[in-house]
């Protein structure tokens, strides 16, 4: 079966090929954010939100600022990078899980809305990734984002994750502590061993076809690292790293291996296994039972790696 064309039996009734890039932004992006208000619980209370732009490589990033109580700049902060496989997400439909990690972290937390494919293909999302790290640890950015340049976490969620391991890997010097949650860390291999055993409703091998098919315009670009992380050769000198893994996962086993990839450097690394879970449930906390907890204890972490 070729898992990169949708089923002609779905067109007939009505339904639709979700990753057509013309239905990809109204329909997708859209549907994501009317649920996530029935995805998550409500998250805690903050001293500030602020959304604002900073300068990108190709015109302004949207950016949201959580400040929790008692942060007073220069502050630990961390640069969040949803979820959505380079195609859907924002600032809204990650919010409560960032509140929730701001507050929880006692950090405060920048989160950045990258350019999203098939609209903006591969390099788009990385450059903008980068451009809001330089311009977070500038002075402007220390200014406005109340930061402290020498206690700088990056996060991020399933791609999020995978272009906070990423921006690790290039700025490697200049952050303190990596979170990546059940992060996508490589597009080359998409069929995975006992595939059916680990997939969710959230992600599938067919979806990571999809999502390889809109974000990269060239298939041999799934090799480069910047895409596929867990293939970069020179992991020296990575700061301390938690990764939250979800059981019912995909993308379970590169997790695992860049884990072991970083133990086998001698490098700080801690792993924590949702168990029974599957990939998405940081932002399904009102439907799962323990994803609360989980997000609430990487939230404990953050704010452990900041400070350690």
């Amino acid at each position: 079966m070729d898992t990169t064309q949708w089923p002609e039996a779905l067109v007939k009734f009505g339904i639709e090929d979700p990753f057509e890039p013309a239905r990809t932004a109204p329909r997708m992006r859209q549907a994501l954010r009317n649920a996530t208000p029935h995805m998550d619980v409500k998250a805690p209370d903050l001293e500030a939100v602020e959304d604002f732009a900073i300068p990108g490589p190709a015109g302004d990033i949207p950016v949201r600022l959580y400040i929790p109580f008692g942060s007073e700049g220069p502050a630990p902060l961390t640069l969040y990078m949803h979820g959505g496989g380079y195609v859907i997400g924002d600032l809204d439909t990650h919010d409560r899980e960032c509140r929730r990690l701001a507050a929880h972290s006692g950090a405060r937390l920048m989160a950045i809305d990258y350019r999203l494919a098939p609209e903006h293909p591969f390099p788009a999302a990385i450059e903008d990734t980068l451009a809001a790290f330089d311009w977070l640890v500038s002075d402007e950015g220390q200014t406005r984002a109340g930061a402290d340049p020498q206690r700088i976490a990056v996060a991020g969620d399933s791609a999020g994750g995978g272009l906070a391991a990423m921006l690790t890997q290039a700025r490697r010097e200049q952050i303190r502590f990596q979170l990546l949650i059940y992060p996508l860390l490589q597009l080359v291999e998409r069929r995975k061993p006992r595939l059916k055993a680990l997939e969710g409703h959230l992600l599938a091998a067919f979806t990571l076809e999809k999502i390889a098919l809109a974000y990269l315009p060239d298939p041999e670009l799934a090799k480069d690292p910047r895409v596929s992380p867990l293939f970069e050769s020179d992991l020296a000198g990575l700061p301390k790293t938690h990764i939250f893994a979800a059981e019912l996962d995909p993308l379970l086993d590169e997790g695992k291996a860049y884990r072991d990839r970083l133990i086998a450097l001698g490098l700080p690394v801690d792993y924590t296994l949702g168990k029974g879970l599957p990939h998405g449930y940081f932002n399904l906390t009102a439907v799962l039972p323990g994803a609360k907890a989980l997000v609430d204890a990487a939230a404990v972490a953050l704010g452990d790696g900041l400070r350690g």
